[in-house]
C-alpha cells in the first residue's frame, strides 16, 4: 500500500494475524511514520510508528499527558482520560508527587512480596481448571480471573464488588462504544472509586495503594481530586491488560513449539519468554494521546500547539531499526521488552508486577500441563475486535 500525503486514516486499522500489530504500521514507518489518525471521536490526531519519534514525545515535556479540559483528544468520549487528578492525567510535578507515594508498592521488591500469592491463585486455579472439562476455555478458567484475584488482592478490594461494573470498565476501553454510554461508565467507576475510599477513610493501611494514597491525602499531600482520580485510574488498568497480555502470550507460546519447548527444558528461560511476549504483543495497538503545549515537528511535520499524537508502543517494539526481525517471536533475543512500558515520567507503574505476573502464570500453566495443545486452529481463534486489549474473546485449550 502506498499513502499520499493527504490520506487521513481512520481507527481502528485492520489488526494483523493472531493478536499481532496492524500490518499498515510497516508502511507507515517507510513511507508516512507521522501520519493523521482519525478518531472514532472525529477527532484528528498524528499517529507515530518509529520507535524514535515515539520515546522522543515520551520523554519530551513539551508533550502534555493532562487532557482535563473542554475538547481535549479522546478516542470516542469522556473515558478515563478526563478524571481530574488521575496519575495517568498528570504532569510532573504534580505526577511525581503521585507517583512518589505509589511506587514502593509496585516496584520490583513489591512485586517479588506478590509473587507468593501471584503463584497461590494460579495453582488453585489450575487445580480446579484439572478437575472439570476438557477441552476448556483458558481465557474464562485461567487467565481473567487470576488477573481479578491478583488486582483486587493488591487493593484489598472485594472481586465481586469490582466485577458488578465488569460492564462499565469493558466501556472505557471499548473501540466502538457510543460516547454517552462511555462518559456514565466513567460516572460510575469515579462513584465505586469514591465509595471504595470511603470505606477505607478511617483506618487507611499504607502497605496498599489505595489505603497510601488516603492517607496522603489526610497529610495534605496529595488533592482530593489526585486521590479519586488515582484510584479510578488503578480500577481500571488493573485487570484488562494483564488478561491481554497473558492470554495472547499463551497463543503466541502454543503457535511456536520449538521456543516453548526451549523453555520447557530450561525453566531459566522464563523471564525471557516475558520480554519477548512483551515485546511482541504489549498488550494493544494504539496509546492515549498526548497533547503539544507549543508548536514544533516530528520529521519536518508541524506539530501545533493543541494538537495530539499518539505513540503505539507495539509499533516502537516493531521497528526493524531496533529489532532484528521484529515479526518472529524468539525468546533468545539480546533486547528486552522495557519499551512497551513507555517511557519517561510515564513510564509504567506496574511494569514490575506485570512480568512477575505473566511469568508466574506462564511457567505455573506449563509446568502443570506440558502437553498443552490449542483445542482450535490458531487461524479460528476469534480476537476480541471491540476491545483496546488485544486478547483472543475464548482460548480452547486441551491437554
Amino acid at each position: 500500500m502506498t499513502l499520499s500525503d493527504t490520506d487521513i486514516l481512520q481507527w481502528p486499522l485492520p489488526a494483523g494475524e493472531h493478536g499481532t500489530p496492524p500490518p499498515l504500521y510497516a508502511t507507515l514507518r517507510r513511507e508516512r511514520p507521522v501520519c493523521p489518525l482519525r478518531m472514532p471521536s472525529g477527532q484528528t490526531t498524528w499517529l507515530l510508528t518509529r520507535h524514535d519519534d515515539i520515546t522522543g514525545v515520551l520523554t519530551d515535556p513539551r508533550f502534555s499527558r493532562d487532557l482535563v479540559y473542554p475538547g481535549a483528544p479522546r478516542l470516542i468520549g469522556e473515558d478515563f482520560n478526563s478524571v481530574p487528578g488521575g496519575i495517568f492525567n498528570l504532569d510532573p510535578p504534580r505526577h511525581t508527587r503521585v507517583r512518589q507515594i505509589l511506587n514502593p508498592l509496585f516496584n520490583r521488591r513489591a512485586a517479588e512480596r506478590y509473587s507468593t500469592a501471584i503463584a497461590a491463585h494460579a495453582e488453585d486455579l489450575l487445580t480446579a481448571m484439572a478437575a472439570g472439562s476438557n477441552p476448556a476455555d483458558l481465557v474464562s478458567a485461567y487467565t481473567a480471573p487470576l488477573a481479578l484475584r491478583v488486582s483486587c488482592g493488591l487493593l484489598r478490594i472485594p472481586a465481586d464488588r469490582r466485577q458488578a461494573l465488569h460492564g462499565c470498565f469493558r466501556e472505557q476501553t471499548s473501540q466502538n462504544a457510543d460516547r454517552t454510554d462511555v462518559s456514565a461508565a466513567t460516572e460510575q467507576i469515579g462513584a465505586l472509586a469514591a465509595e471504595i475510599v470511603a470505606d477505607k477513610w478511617s483506618a487507611p493501611d499504607p502497605t496498599e495503594p489505595i489505603g497510601a494514597l488516603i492517607a496522603a491525602r489526610q497529610a495534605e499531600e496529595i488533592t482530593s481530586d489526585e486521590l479519586h482520580g488515582t484510584v479510578s485510574y488503578l480500577l481500571v488498568t488493573g485487570i484488562e491488560p494483564l488478561v491481554s497480555s497473558a492470554s495472547t502470550g499463551i497463543v503466541t507460546l502454543l503457535r511456536h513449539p520449538e521456543e516453548l519447548q526451549s523453555v520447557l527444558e530450561d525453566p531459566r528461560l522464563w523471564p525471557a519468554v516475558v520480554e519477548e511476549v512483551l515485546r511482541f504483543h504489549h498488550n494493544g495497538y494504539l496509546s492515549n494521546p498526548r497533547v503539544a503545549l507549543e508548536d514544533t515537528e516530528i520529521r519536518g511535520v508541524p506539530i501545533r500547539a493543541g494538537e495530539s499524537v499518539v505513540t503505539p508502543m507495539i509499533a516502537a517494539t516493531w521497528d526493524p531499526d531496533h529489532y532484528k526481525h521484529p515479526h518472529r517471536f524468539n525468546i533468545h533475543r539480546r533486547t528486552d521488552g522495557s519499551r512497551t512500558f513507555g517511557a519517561g515520567p510515564h513510564f509504567c507503574l506496574g511494569a514490575s508486577l506485570a512480568r512477575a505476573h505473566l511469568r508466574i502464570a506462564f511457567e505455573a500453566l506449563f509446568t502443570r500441563f506440558p502437553r498443552l495443545i490449542l483445542a482450535i486452529d490458531a487461524d479460528e481463534l476469534p480476537w476480541d475486535e471491540d476491545n483496546l486489549f488485544t486478547r483472543p474473546l475464548v482460548l480452547p485449550v486441551a491437554w
